[in-house]
C-alpha cells in the first residue's frame, strides 16, 4: 500500500473509534451514517458442502438468514483442506453428531469433462471430485434456494492438491533441494491449464454471483524464516520453488538462479543455527542482513514468487471477465498479511485493484491472538533473537500498525476488536480511489480447541462492528459455518441489526 501513513490513517479514525461504544447512544448514529454513506452492505459467511447435507439446504438457509443476517454464501467449492470444507470435531450444535469419516476433499459440484481436455486430466477429471458428500451437487443444490431469499453465492476455490492423486505431483513446487512438496507451483502450466479449465468450467455451469480464489502461502524468504508457522524445524525443508519452470522463468528475469540457490542455502543454515541458540559473532539482525546484502538473490527470487501469484490473479480475473464481464472476482489474502512485513509489502493494493474486484483479508480476534504469538516466535527464534521476547513483540506492534497486550495475554486472550477495526481501517484505506472492495473475514469459533482463546457471542459481535466501524463494505463470517456455534454466530445478527443494516 504505497503513500500511506497508516498511523495518520488510524489516528484520522480515532474518534469515531471512540464514540461507538456497545450500550452508547452513539450506535444509532453510526447506524444513520451508514445508511446515508454506503450501499448495501455484503454480509457473507464461509460454508461447505456437508453442512447442507447434514441440515438440509432450506434448514441450513433458514438458519444463518435468521442468526446472523447473512445475504451471501462462500461456497466451499473446491478445497483439500478439512478446516474449510469439512466438519467441525467435536461436533458443534447443529450438524452431524457422529464421529466424521475420514475427509478427503475436492471439487462439491459437477465437473463438466470439455473443459479439462487440454489438462493432465483430461482423461479422467471425475478424480477430483470430492466424494464426502456422494452426488451432493454444491452449486446446483444451493444457487436457486438462496437466490428465491436474495441471498448471492460466490464459489470459494483454493490453491490446493491432494498428493494421492497422480496428476498433482506433476504441478508440484520442488523445494530448495529438489524434493517435490504438497502444493502446487504457479509457473506450472499443467496447474495453469487445471485452475482455468476449473474456473471456466465453474463461472459458464452456473449461474454464480462472484468467484473467489484462494491461496495462503507466502515466498521462498519467509518460509526459510519460518514466518507464520513459528519456531518451526531444525532444519526447513519447504523454501520454494525451484523447479524447472521457476528456473528457468528466473534466468528470463535476470536472475542468477545458482547465486539465489547458493543464498538459500546459506539463510537456511543461519535460521537452523539461529533456532539451535548458536549465536553469531555479530548477532542476529547484523548476520541476517549481511545474507541480504551479500546475495540480494534472495530478494529477487522471493519477489519472483509473488510475481508469479499476482500472475495467477491476473490469469483467473481475464478468464473469468471473458466469460461474464460483469461477475466480480477476488482474492482471499493469508493471514500472515497481518503480521509479515514481508507479505504486506507485497500486498499494493493500488496495483491488485487493476485485477480485484475484492480482496477478502483475514482479521480474526480470537484466532488472531496465537498466531499472532506463534508469529513472533518465529522471529524470536530467527533474526529478531538479539531481542526478548516482549521486546520483539513490541517491534512487531510497532511496524505492524496495531497494538494489544503482552504475548501471554495475547496467546491466552486473543486480540481485540480494535485490532479488527484498525486492520479494516488501513485496508479500506490502501484501496482508496479504486473500486476495489475490503472484505474482512471475522472469527467465529476458528479452529476451536481446549487451550485457545474465550469464544463469546459478544466478541462475534464486537468484531462485526469494528469491522463496519472501519467503513468495510462488508465483511466475511470464516472459518466455516460448521465449526460455529448458533449463540456466537448469532453475535452477528445482533451487530447488523444494531446497526439498522436489515
Amino acid at each position: 500500500m504505497r503513500n500511506l501513513n497508516r498511523r495518520q490513517f488510524i489516528k484520522s479514525g480515532s474518534g469515531l473509534a471512540a464514540a461507538i461504544t456497545l450500550g452508547s447512544g452513539s450506535a444509532s448514529l453510526l447506524s444513520k451514517s451508514l445508511k446515508k454513506t454506503n450501499s448495501i452492505k455484503m454480509i457473507g459467511i464461509q460454508i461447505g458442502a456437508p453442512s447442507f447435507v447434514d441440515e438440509g439446504v432450506e434448514a441450513c438457509l433458514d438458519t444463518i438468514q435468521k442468526r446472523a443476517c447473512v445475504n451471501t454464501l462462500f461456497a466451499m467449492v473446491y478445497s483439500y483442506k478439512e478446516g474449510l470444507s469439512g466438519r467441525a470435531w467435536p461436533p458443534v450444535d447443529h450438524g452431524r453428531q457422529q464421529p466424521r469419516p475420514k475427509f478427503h476433499g475436492g471439487y462439491y459440484a459437477t465437473l463438466h469433462p470439455k473443459y479439462y481436455r487440454e489438462t493432465l486430466f483430461k482423461d479422467n477429471i471425475q478424480v477430483v471430485r470430492a466424494p464426502d458428500e456422494g452426488d451432493f451437487d454444491l452449486l446446483a443444490s444451493v444457487i436457486p434456494a438462496a437466490r428465491k431469499r436474495g441471498i448471492k453465492t460466490i464459489p470459494f476455490l483454493a490453491d490446493q492438491i491432494h498428493e494421492d492423486i497422480p496428476q498433482f505431483e506433476q504441478m508440484a513446487e520442488w523445494d530448495l533441494h529438489n524434493r517435490k512438496l504438497s502444493r502446487v507451483c504457479f509457473n506450472n502450466p499443467h496447474f495453469r491449464s487445471y485452475l482455468l479449465a476449473m474456473v471456466e468450467d465453474c463461472v459458464r455451469s452456473y449461474e454464480i454471483d462472484g468467484l473467489l480464489w484462494r491461496s495462503e502461502r507466502w515466498g521462498a524468504l519467509s518460509n526459510a524464516l519460518s514466518l507464520s508457522r513459528g519456531a518451526g524445524a531444525v532444519k526447513n525443508t519447504e523454501i520454494a520453488c525451484f523447479c524447472p519452470y521457476c528456473l528457468e522463468k528466473g534466468k528470463k528475469q535476470g536472475i542468477n538462479v545458482e547465486r539465489a540457490r547458493e543464498g538459500y542455502r546459506v539463510l537456511e543454515d543461519y535460521a537452523a543455527a539461529a533456532r539451535a541458540g548458536r549465536r553469531p559473532i555479530d548477532g542476529y539482525y547484523v548476520t541476517f542482513w549481511r545474507i541480504l546484502l551479500r546475495y540480494p538473490e534472495i530478494l529477487a527470487w522471493d519477489m519472483s514468487w509473488y510475481d508469479s501469484l499476482r500472475e495467477i490473479y491476473k490469469t483467473v480475473y481475464a478468464k473469468a471477465k471473458s466469460i461474464k464481464p460483469d461477475l466480480p472476482v477476488g482474492w482471499a489474502l493469508p493471514h500472515t498479511v497481518s503480521f509479515n512485513p514481508f507479505y504486506r509489502a507485497i500486498a499494493d493494493l493500488q496495483e491488485l485493484a487493476k485485477y480485484s474486484n475484492f480482496i477478502k483479508i483475514i482479521a480474526y480476534h480470537n484466532d488472531g491472538g496465537p498466531r499472532c504469538a506463534k508469529y513472533v516466535d518465529a522471529l524470536h527464534n530467527t533474526y529478531l533473537q538479539d531481542l526478548s521476547r516482549d521486546e520483539a513483540l513490541a517491534f512487531e506492534y510497532r511496524i505492524m500498525g496495531f497494538s494489544e497486550g503482552g504475548y501471554d495475554e495475547i496467546h491466552a486472550n486473543g486480540l481485540s476488536s480494535d485490532y479488527v477495526y484498525r486492520e479494516t481501517k488501513v485496508w479500506v484505506a490502501g484501496a482508496m480511489g479504486t473500486p476495489l472492495q475490503i472484505w474482512p473475514g471475522i472469527d467465529v469459533d476458528v479452529s476451536p480447541g481446549e487451550n485457545d482463546p474465550p469464544r463469546s457471542r459478544e466478541g462475534v459481535r464486537d468484531a462485526v462492528l469494528a469491522a463496519f466501524r472501519a467503513n468495510a463494505p462488508g465483511m466475511i463470517l470464516a472459518r466455516m459455518y460448521s465449526e460455529m456455534t448458533l449463540d456466537h454466530l448469532s453475535g452477528a445478527g445482533d451487530a447488523i441489526r444494531q446497526l439498522g443494516l436489515v
